[in-house]
């Protein structure tokens, strides 16, 4: 069985200094133990370098099985989904080199670097904060309207989305504005987002366009922009959701967390659940996000991750609040 654990119990791991003793019990559980970027990712950000160090050594020492980054997977299934519907965008040879290169970046030498001393990744970090308070202001902003309206998200797949009539044409050339999934519109928006707006003008705004660079590797992105409507209907129409399962339970992680009280912590907790799809059992000590999860769970057009709540008090042993819920 195949197990991730949540940043606040790889915390705890690196607090009590106990790696090899989790190493241990994992095997005797006969649970394989992986390790999405992002928790690095999260890590990084903590301010007191000791014990950032400390929380890096966990995870490094703590797991080999490294997974591809949300960015590497989420784009595969998008290559994938081209490749079947529109094999015109495809390029004639990949770029294999730029997909070595990044794989090998994100599954061993920032691994390296993180250990041998994390602070300049921290300091990157503090420079490139990304879009996570623009995320959260978004949320609050939907849950407003959510309470407002009495909106039910509840069951999703029930939820559908229709066209505003005051949307622009461009906006909608290629959906007739028929209720469609909603994540399928929200999804296409993100990927034009990071396939166009951010990666045309990266060169100079310097603007993070990893998304561009791995479905770049594959699809020749002049093709992919040259018919936006096109690009509507691949989302719209196309796309198969037991093929694009990180793109639904993003959405869906997105929309339950609207349904509660929005925190900081949001945007972390949506990029890590991308990985969710690579395992069987989620331990997390965060009983918010475990309870998002479940109603994704309940509500998933496919099997979804099992995921448990681990005690959050810290005068319990971290092992012991871990093999409880095992």
């Amino acid at each position: 069985m195949k197990i991730i654990l949540d940043t606040n119990i790889w915390s705890s791991i690196g607090d009590e200094g106990v790696v090899h003793e989790f190493n241990d019990l994992m095997r005797s559980c006969s649970l394989q133990v992986l390790m999405p970027p992002s928790t690095l990712v999260e890590v990084v950000r903590i301010p007191a370098a000791e014990v950032r160090q400390r929380i890096v050594h966990a995870l490094v020492k703590g797991s080999k099985n490294r997974l591809p980054t949300e960015a590497e997977s989420e784009s595969n299934e998008v290559v994938d989904t081209i490749r079947k519907f529109r094999p015109q965008w495809m390029r004639r040879m990949p770029d294999t080199a730029k997909v070595a290169s990044l794989n090998g970046f994100w599954t061993k030498r920032i691994w390296r670097a993180a250990l041998e001393d994390s602070t300049p990744l921290y300091n990157y970090q503090l420079r490139h904060p990304g879009a996570q308070d623009y995320m959260v202001s978004q949320q609050k902003a939907q849950r407003k309207t959510l309470l407002r309206d009495q909106f039910q998200v509840r069951p999703l797949t029930a939820l559908l989305a229709t066209a505003l009539p005051e949307a622009p044409e461009s906006y909608i050339a290629g959906w007739s504005g028929s209720a469609v999934e909603p994540w399928r519109i929200e999804s296409r928006d993100i990927s034009w987002h990071e396939l166009v707006d951010v990666a045309g003008p990266a060169m100079v705004t310097k603007e993070d366009a990893t998304v561009a660079d791995w479905v770049g590797a594959y699809v020749d992105l002049s093709q992919l922009r040259s018919d936006r409507a096109d690009f509507t209907r691949l989302w719209v129409e196309d796309a198969q959701i037991e093929f694009m399962r990180r793109q639904w339970t993003r959405w869906a992680v997105r929309t339950m967390q609207t349904d509660r009280k929005v925190t900081n912590g949001n945007p972390a907790d949506e990029q890590h659940s991308s990985y969710l799809v690579d395992c069987d059992l989620f331990l997390s000590a965060d009983a918010s996000y475990i309870a998002v999860l479940n109603a994704v769970r309940e509500d998933a057009p496919f099997p979804f991750v099992e995921a448990r709540l681990v005690s959050g008090d810290r005068t319990v042993p971290v092992l012991e609040r871990i093999a409880a819920v095992l």
